[in-house]
């Protein structure tokens, strides 16, 4: 009687690995595992009863049945959260396009004040360049030696001439040495 209970009790549990293996395969799988349980847990209910206790049986279901009821609210919540970080993934990626779009309109508008500031430089240049010479060179005496540099290079080397003539010898010194600074560079190379 002893050999026989041991032999139906390792009977039973490769049949509940079994079970249990399938139930982790399925779940990987994507399948819905409840649609299974109820029909095996039948059939398991069967073969136990010829050879284990009701007791025995009952207990073994009720903590399968727990075990399913924890996996089915994990799988539960894993799809939750999944479904949260695409809709995360989405909006970051609404948003990265939005900041793209804001980028080009700043580098565009950017672009857009450069050519106007250039082109503001450019007229100014041309208005001293237009003007007698003794009335520009009061002018430049009054700017920073760099800032008067930045409007005779944008300047005709016969009117940046004319107007360096205008200025007193220190000043047109200092903005000559700014001038050619700007080039020693380009010489040197």
């Amino acid at each position: 009687m002893m050999a026989r209970m041991k032999i139906s009790r390792i009977g039973v549990l490769p049949v509940l690995g079994g079970l249990l293996m399938a139930s982790a395969f399925l779940r990987i799988a994507g399948f819905p595992v409840s649609t299974l349980v109820a029909p095996m847990a039948q059939a398991s209910r069967a073969e136990a009863d010829t050879t284990q206790e009701p007791d025995e049986l009952a207990e073994i279901l009720d903590v399968l049945s727990e075990r399913q009821a924890a996996l089915d609210a994990r799988e539960t919540q894993l799809d939750a959260d999944a479904e949260r970080l695409a809709e995360g993934r989405a909006a970051l990626a609404a948003q990265l396009a939005e900041i793209e779009q804001a980028e080009t309109e700043l580098r565009r508008l950017l672009n857009l004040a450069d050519k106007a500031a250039e082109d503001d430089l450019s007229r100014l240049a041309t208005v001293y360049e237009n003007m007698k010479p003794a009335e520009a060179g009061a002018l430049f005496e009054q700017m920073p030696p760099a800032f008067a540099a930045g409007f005779l290079g944008l300047m005709g080397p016969a009117a940046s001439a004319r107007i360096l003539a205008a200025l007193k010898p220190e000043t047109a010194y200092a903005v000559s040495v700014i001038l050619a600074g700007r080039n020693v560079d380009t010489v040197e190379n």
